[in-house]
Order: C-alpha cells, then sequence, then structure tokens
C-alpha cells in the first residue's frame, strides 16, 4: 500500500510518514518509490536514501543529527540509528 508522507525542504534525506506504515507499504518520493523495511508509526522519520555510519540526517533542509549506522532507504530515522549533539554542549 502506498503511504502519505511529508518532504520538508528538496534537500531533506528524510521524509515523514503522515499515516502509520507496514513493512513492504512503499512511499513515493523525488527519488522514486521506497519500501518500508519495517512497521513506522506515524510522523516518523524515513530515510529515502542508503545513508551511511556519520553522515548528516537532513530535514527542514538542516542537519538533525548523524547516522550512528548504515542504513538502507526505507528504514525507520529514530535515536536508535541517529545521533545528535543539540542539547548536549
Amino acid at each position: 500500500m502506498v503511504r502519505k508522507t511529508l518532504m520538508i525542504n528538496p534537500a531533506d534525506t528524510v521524509v515523514m510518514l503522515l499515516e502509520d506504515g507496514k513493512k513492504g507499504d512503499t512511499v513515493i518520493t523525488p527519488n522514486g518509490e521506497i519500501t518500508l523495511l519495517e512497521d513506522i508509526e506515524f510522523a516518523h522519520k524515513v530515510t529515502i536514501v542508503d545513508m551511511k555510519k556519520g553522515e548528516s540526517v537532513i530535514k527542514y533542509g538542516e542537519e538533525i543529527g548523524y547516522m550512528l549506522q548504515d542504513l538502507k532507504a526505507g528504514g525507520w530515522i529514530h535515536n536508535h540509528v541517529m545521533g545528535c549533539e543539540r542539547g548536549k554542549k
């Protein structure tokens, strides 16, 4: 099933789900159709490009964190795979 998403800025590497998504569902992005790799809840982020450990996660056209591990397009972006220094310094 195709799920609705929101992309804030064309430079973003993530989209936000506007409804719950199940593993195998798809989202349409400027990079083409992406298949969700796991169940992802409403309002959570999904990577739309393959990302490597240490790469910046971009939302709103700005860096919001960095990858703690490699993740394929369609993966769930949350604090288990993304680090952030905001508020720690």
